[in-house]
């Protein structure tokens, strides 16, 4: 059964669910469902019957099961971290290791729901700037779709996303000058007739990531961590996740306070970390970039301004990472854990060492981070290593 009602945007305007929408961030588009309904005829138990993918929770997402265009995305594992967590005096720490998913990041999730409804509803191109991730994985499903994604990524995308790109048939433009990516998307679907799925601009790509929210939530035996740390650049994953914390509460499937939220930026591109700082509002354009290929490339985050209310009202904080933090953060999560996090999502783990450090998190606070790919993504951008060479068994050494 499927319970979208429409679609709300800032000013509390109901749009219609069954045409495409696409709105300056501003707007805020959100997808709205009849909860009381939803909390009448489906027991919250229900949902382990369903499929190991986030397709489990169909009656929260705005796509027809039936239809959905899927490559067995999300139902990704959350991962206790003992080492981890002894190393940083803590005795709970938790990894949601999204790295697992098709594509290889949490991107899959979006990409997946969000097709799914716009193949639903006639959509034929869609279009988008991406520092990668999204570029790939949006590739393959359209493909998987039959439907056409128009990507514009920065020369310095990681080979893995373009080769996604390309062998998915999807057409690819490289920018060098990444600031002016969303204005020249934005004239080409006005130009071209193409919807523009830039981050927040349309509602169904948050949808699919909210579903990291609602597997948190229930691998948790249905109740909430103390914190969750994420590592923002649009900041889409972290508005998604709380949505989901928020539609949970409305149903009564969870009930206290919702976790503290850290954002962890590099220090090259940190605009959310900066607002926060300041005690402002809403984030100031970035200027020169300078961080590793990659996410996190958002130099204006179109959810700044919404990730800053969720601080206000949940508490917790923004920290930013050095590269060279984060890329240590790769092998000690990958030595202590087994977990090869891409270098984005390591900065969570750099950046729950600065919190612990500070104060804000305790020794007993429960932690998830969030690692949102996997570091076969990132294998150009982290060092060469150099291997002895052996000839003999004799030359083996510990």
């Amino acid at each position: 059964m499927q319970y979208l009602t429409h679609i709300e945007n800032a000013t509390g305007q109901r749009l219609d669910p069954g045409t495409p929408h696409s709105a300056p961030p501003q707007q805020r588009l959100r997808a709205r469902y009849d909860l009381e309904k939803m909390r009448r005829e489906i027991p919250r138990d229900a949902i382990s019957k369903g499929p190991a993918s986030l397709w489990r929770y169909a009656p929260l997402l705005p796509a027809d099961p039936q239809n959905a265009v899927t490559l067995s995305e999300g139902w990704t594992p959350l991962l206790p971290a003992p080492r981890l967590a002894r190393s940083l005096g803590m005795s709970r720490l938790l990894i949601k290791d999204e790295g697992r998913n098709p594509s290889g990041t949490f991107k899959d999730r979006g990409a997946s729901v969000a097709v799914s409804r716009y193949r639903e509803l006639g959509v034929n191109t869609v279009a988008h700037n991406s520092s990668g991730n999204a570029g790939g994985s949006w590739s393959l499903y359209a493909a998987r779709a039959g439907i056409t994604c128009v990507n514009v990524l920065p020369t310095d995308a990681l080979p893995a996303s373009r080769q996604h790109c390309r062998a998915g048939g999807q057409p690819v433009f490289l920018l060098d000058n990444w600031h002016i990516g969303g204005r020249l998307i934005e004239e080409a679907c006005q130009r071209e007739g193409w919807l523009n799925i830039c981050t927040l601009r349309e509602p169904y790509r948050l949808e699919g990531k909210k579903t990291m929210g609602l597997e948190i939530a229930e691998q948790l035996g249905w109740r909430m961590p103390d914190a969750v740390v994420y590592p923002m650049g649009g900041g889409l994953g972290a508005l998604a996740i709380y949505k989901a914390f928020e539609e949970l509460l409305a149903l009564g499937w969870i009930n206290g306070r919702l976790p503290r939220l850290y954002i962890t930026q590099y220090d090259g591109c940190a605009p959310l970390v900066r607002a926060w700082e300041e005690g402002a509002s809403e984030c100031m354009p970035w200027g020169a970039i300078e961080i590793p290929p990659g996410g996190l490339k958002s130099p204006n985050p179109p959810g700044g301004s919404a990730i800053l209310e969720l601080l206000r009202e949940h508490g917790g904080g923004a920290l930013t990472v050095s590269a060279v933090e984060a890329f240590a953060a790769v092998d000690e999560m990958t030595s202590a854990e087994g977990i090869f996090p891409c270098p984005e999502s390591a900065t969570t783990l750099a950046g729950l060492r600065k919190a612990r450090e500070r104060g804000w998190i305790g020794a007993d606070d429960e932690v998830v981070l969030i690692c949102t790919g996997s570091g076969l993504k990132s294998i150009p951008s982290l060092a060469d290593c150099e291997f002895p060479i052996i000839g003999s068994s004799a030359q083996l050494h510990a």
